[in-house]
C-alpha cells in the first residue's frame, strides 16, 4: 500500500515562508506554514499560521491519500480542514509533477512549485455567483526541509 511519504506530496514535507497578497483590498499575508508526516507516515499535517492584515488566521490540516482506481493514475488527496474562525470543511488536492491544485465547491487553489521543489506560486479563487474570483495571491518559499 502506497503511503503518502512515498507519493508525491512529499514535496510539501518541511518550513514554509508564506507571503502574499489578499485581494480585493491588497491586504499583506505573511506567515508560516509547516508540513510533517504523522503517523506512521500515512498522513501529513499542515499547519497555517499567518496574518491577513491584521487579523491572525490560524489552520490545521490533515492531508491523506484518496483512494483512487486503478484506471486511475493522477493521485488525489483528501484534504481536511479546521481554523480558528471555527471553520472545518474538506477539499481535494491533485499533485501532478510540478502543478498543484486543491480544489472545493466554494474554493480553489492552482500552482506550481519550481524544479527544485523550493517555491511553490499560486492564487486562491473564491467561488462567487457561479464565477470563480481571485482571492489570494501566494509565493511559498522553503525554508527547513522537514520538522
Amino acid at each position: 500500500m502506497e503511503t503518502i511519504e512515498t507519493s508525491n506530496f512529499s514535496k510539501l514535507i518541511g518550513i514554509w515562508v508564506t507571503k502574499g497578497t489578499v485581494l480585493p483590498d491588497h491586504a499583506e499575508l505573511i506567515g508560516i506554514d509547516t508540513y510533517e508526516y504523522i503517523l506512521n507516515g500515512n498522513y501529513i499535517l499542515h499547519k497555517a499560521d499567518v496574518k491577513m492584515g491584521n487579523e491572525r488566521s490560524q489552520t490545521f490540516e490533515i492531508i491523506s491519500l484518496a483512494n483512487t482506481s486503478l484506471a486511475n493514475t493522477t493521485k488525489r488527496a483528501k484534504m481536511q480542514y479546521y481554523n480558528t474562525k471555527g471553520k472545518s470543511g474538506s477539499m481535494t488536492g491533485y499533485l501532478t509533477k510540478n502543478i498543484f491544485k486543491i480544489r472545493s465547491t466554494t474554493m480553489k487553489f492552482e500552482g506550481k512549485f519550481n524544479d527544485e521543489s523550493t517555491e511553490l506560486i499560486g492564487k486562491w479563487f473564491l467561488k462567487e455567483n457561479d464565477k470563480w474570483i481571485n482571492f489570494i495571491d501566494l509565493k511559498l518559499k522553503k525554508q527547513k526541509e522537514s520538522v
